[in-house]
């Protein structure tokens, strides 16, 4: 996905308690590759969360349960896909409206997706800039500094720092973080919902919400 790509908008509805008046509209801005409805998530506010985050949050709830435009093989059929429980599987290639159906690996893709308007990394698709390229909105992990619901988490890929897995943070509970990310669950190609333990050693090295080969390193917030 490059800053030429026409993109469609995803409309949210949220409640009056979001923005204390009436219903409001998010515009999604998802790259175009052919019509597809809408599907409109109504939800109530997060108590005391700001309106920018709420929107995130929404945002990524919302790709988890809509049918999403996917192929099987680049420049082949579009389809569209059928969620189910805490994936929304978008047919294991690689080829989905998140990165124009480019084959790229898209868990970048989908968190600048969801964070629309707030100014995410200018190379977005690098996981790694999510932690360079945030300035001191990037945090550092450390046990005591939790993460807010809208902000992204980042992980490098062991012995590989250029490349890694981001994820949007959908809820905090205590120390368990939700989590909505691109890139992962069924086929390590879904929109996924997963719960992280924010106090998790199973990676002593780098302890914080564990991935297999991967090191978590912190998170940023959005702007």
């Amino acid at each position: 996905m490059n800053a030429t790509t026409l993109r469609r908008p995803v409309t949210v509805l949220t409640g009056a308690l979001l923005l204390g008046a009436a219903a409001a509209t998010v515009q999604v801005t998802k790259p175009t590759a052919a019509p597809a409805a809408a599907r409109p998530v109504v939800a109530p506010a997060v108590p005391g969360l700001g309106a920018d985050r709420q929107h995130i949050v929404l945002r990524a709830n919302q790709a988890l349960v809509e049918p999403t435009r996917y192929r099987l093989t680049r420049g082949g059929a579009t389809r569209l896909s059928k969620p189910s429980g805490d994936d929304n599987h978008l047919g294991g290639k690689n080829y989905n409206e998140y990165n124009d159906f480019s084959g790229q690996d898209w868990s970048g893709h989908f968190a600048a997706a969801m964070w629309t308007g707030q100014d995410p990394p200018a190379r977005y698709w690098h996981p790694r800039q999510w932690r360079t390229s945030t300035g001191d909105r990037y945090h550092r992990y450390t046990p005591r500094s939790l993460p807010r619901p809208g902000d992204v988490l980042v992980w490098d890929n062991r012995g590989d720092a250029s490349s890694g897995h981001v994820a949007v943070v959908t809820a905090v509970r205590g120390r368990a973080i939700t989590t909505v990310e691109g890139d992962a669950g069924r086929g390590a190609d879904s929109v996924h919902r997963h719960t992280y333990d924010w106090g998790d050693r199973r990676n002593t090295r780098f302890p914080g919400p564990y991935l297999p080969n991967k090191d978590f390193r912190g998170f940023s917030a959005p702007s």
